[in-house]
Parts: structure tokens; sequence; C-alpha cells
């Protein structure tokens, strides 16, 4: 166990989840793996639309854009619409890189980095399950059950469709769970956090769980850290951060239409319902503040059953569900919420173990199909309205995830030990 700020425990972060064993991993495992990734990809059917606004978004501050602003309306013109780059300066500085690549270059180079995370992830929740004890704990079965994580995580819907976009939310994901999972050594915890927050903002949500813990020095770190993205780009980008903080951050009209059925959050059901207009901004909020406050519980509960993992997959719950617009394509972070709402079934009296098991059954095909997946597929077009019962379906992708949190936030009944915490 380690200290929180104020002396509080909290959990230790590598011993959580295990250790891999260093035997069984051969040159023919390594092969196997490049097999499994290569399905991913093409699973994925990678058109790296997403990374057309990145580079988009950096070729302004390269003087490349002709006319164009880095937050005009239509950086981006596809076939039917102009796509504005949203995140702030900061992330537009990051992406000069990929700005300077030749399209394909760039687009295999992130592919890279992005199943890069997915092994790591895969790797993640492996070892998580062997130390909960779901996962035999031989090493020789290691690398095979490691694959076939890689295989289930990757083709699940927000990965897959990640990846065809070419998008950066498995970064961000890693960049949280290396702060949060490790022990700080040279980077102090919080730091990475704030760093990821810098290039989108929605990992701020993270501090839910810095404050839960009452770990002011981490939650201080991440407030400097990300004072430090937005102060990086006032100085190299002052025009352009003028207009962001001043403004396009506030117009969420930018990022998409909040009652689209692929945005898979709170706000999107609130405003699909039959609710008066000039209500569906406080019960939205009200729901908001509902789900904190059973995230912050979920996250104690976790932290008082040593589940790290828990943990933080609650916070991630919350930060998905109350953002005004979180994509399908943002849930990365079912590859942890199916493995926590797991172990967690697996340590409860059989009431709660079957609700856990039911919430977790009907996750599945609702993680792996979207609105465009059905839509494209029933009508050959994609759309982001559709019938009742593929708005019920959609909804489902943050309803089944906030019921989960309810059920972490329980008081526990145990029937089976807590995580184990491997030697």
């Amino acid at each position: 166990m380690s200290t929180g700020g104020r002396g509080g425990p909290v959990p230790a972060r590598d011993d959580a989840v295990g250790r891999s064993p260093r035997r069984g991993i051969t040159w023919p495992w390594v092969g196997g793996g490049a097999v499994v990734v290569g399905m991913v990809v093409v699973a994925a059917q990678i058109h790296g639309l997403d990374l057309a606004v990145y580079r988009g978004g950096a070729l302004p501050l390269l003087g490349r854009a002709g006319d164009k602003e880095l937050y005009d309306d239509a950086l981006v013109q596809t076939d039917t619409r102009g796509l504005p780059f949203t995140y702030p300066p900061f992330a537009a500085l990051l992406f000069v890189p990929l700005a300077l690549l030749p399209q394909p270059l760039a687009l295999t180079v992130l592919t890279l980095l992005s199943c890069s995370c997915l092994v790591g992830v895969a790797l993640l929740v492996v070892r998580y399950l062997r130390a909960a004890g779901p996962v035999g704990r031989a090493p020789r079965r290691f690398p095979a059950v490691v694959l076939v994580a890689i295989l289930l995580i990757g083709i699940s819907g927000p990965w897959r469709e990640g990846l065809g976009f070419g998008q950066i939310n498995a970064l961000l994901m890693v960049l949280v769970l290396a702060d949060l999972l490790r022990t700080p050594h040279r980077i102090p915890s919080g730091v990475l956090i704030g760093v990821a927050a810098g290039i989108k903002l929605t990992p701020l949500a993270f501090g839910l769980i810095l404050l839960a813990r009452r770990d002011w020095r981490s939650l201080g770190w991440m407030t400097a850290s990300f004072a430090g993205t937005v102060g990086v780009g006032w100085l190299l980008a002052p025009r352009e951060s003028g207009v962001f903080w001043g403004g396009a951050l506030f117009d969420a009209s930018r990022v998409g239409e909040t009652a689209d059925l692929y945005n898979v959050s709170l706000n999107s059901i609130v405003t699909q319902s039959a609710l008066p207009d000039a209500a569906q901004r406080p019960v939205w909020a009200l729901a908001s503040l509902a789900v904190v406050v059973v995230g912050y519980v979920a996250i104690r509960r976790a932290d008082d059953a040593d589940d790290a993992v828990r943990a933080v997959t609650a916070n991630a719950v919350v930060m998905l569900a109350i953002s005004p617009i979180s994509w399908f394509h943002h849930w990365v972070w079912i590859a942890l919420v199916l493995p926590a709402g797991h172990v967690w079934a697996r340590q409860q009296a059989a009431p709660l173990r079957r609700a856990g098991w039911v919430v977790l059954g009907a996750l599945v095909p609702v993680m792996m199909f979207s609105s465009i997946t059905i839509t494209l597929t029933l009508t050959g077009v994609v759309s982001g309205e559709g019938p009742v019962p593929l708005r019920l379906f959609t909804a489902l992708g943050v309803i089944l995830p906030v019921i989960l949190l309810a059920l972490w936030a329980l008081r526990p009944v145990r029937t089976t030990p807590a995580l184990p915490v491997p030697a």
C-alpha cells in the first residue's frame, strides 16, 4: 500500500495488476502477435478521417493552410460536411510531425502507435485477470491468453472504429493508465494526466480519482502539468489560443450534433428526449452530478478492495457519461469495463453477481455495433438518426456502464477474498 496526499491509504499500483511471466514468450508468439494485430487492422478498415483533421490542425501553424485558420468551422472538407479542429492549440502543436509526413506514412505511424497501445492494454487486462483468478496462472498459457485479449479488444466497436478513423483515444488512455497504475519515480503522479488533458480536455475528469484518494500532491501536479500545456499553447500559438479559450471551447456545436446516435453520453439521451429545450440542460446537469457522486463512491469502494484497475475504470465511465459529446469510438475504456465488472461480479453474493452478469452480457453487443455500423448495414447510408429501437440500443452504451458504476458503489458483500496482490 502507498499513501495519498493526507497520509490515507491508496491501492498499490504496479502490484494491483500482477506481473507477467518472463518465460514462454518466444519468436513464434511474437509472430502470432503480429498476425493478430494484422487481423485487427484489417477489421478496422482504416481510412484516417480524423487523422486528416489532426494534420489539418497543424498546417495553419506551419503556414501551409492557405487562408484557413486553426479554428475555422470547416478546416477539413468531406463529401457531406466540413470538420473543425476541436482540440486545444497544444494538441495542434503535437500534430505538427504528422503534418510534415506524407498522409499514408502519418497514418501508418499513428496506426502503429495505436496498435502498441492495444497490446499494452491487453497485457494489463490479462495480468489483472490473472491476479484476480479468472485466468489461469500457468506461464505457458500467458502468451496465448494475451493474443486472445488483443483480438477481442481490437475488434470491439470503439477500438475497431477508433483505429479506422485514425483516432488518438487509445494513446490518451495509456497516458492515464501509466499515470495511475504505476509507482511514480522520475515523473510525479498527475503529470501524465495533465498532459493528456492538454491534448484533449476530457481527461481532466480523472481529477475525481485523485480527489477521492485525497491525493492533493498528484492533483497539484495534474493542475500544473495541464497549465503548462496551456502556457506552451499561448507561447507558440497565441492567436489560436485566444480563439480557442476565448470562445471556440464553449461552442459544443463545433464538435457535432449532441442528439446524434453516435454520441454515447447522457447529454445525447437528454437531447433526444421529449423534454422542452429549456429543461434539457438542467436535467443533463443534474444527471451528470448524480453520476459524479456515484462514481466517487465507486472509486472509494474499489480502493477499499485494493482494486486499482476498477477505480480507474469507474472514473473513466464518469468521464465518458458526463461529457457533452462522447462518440462511440471514445469508449476504448470498454477494454477495462468488462474485465473490471467480471472481477467484481465474481466476488459478490448471488443477487449482485447475477445483476453484474446481466449488465455485462448486454453490454457486449452494444459495444460491438455502433449507430454508424448499424445504419450503414441496414440502409447503405450513415445516419445519426434512427427509429426508437435503435435509439434505445445506442443509449444502452452509456446506461449500462452507469448501472455497473452504481453496482460498484454498493457496499460490498463478499463471497470471495479481495483481489489478491501477487508477490
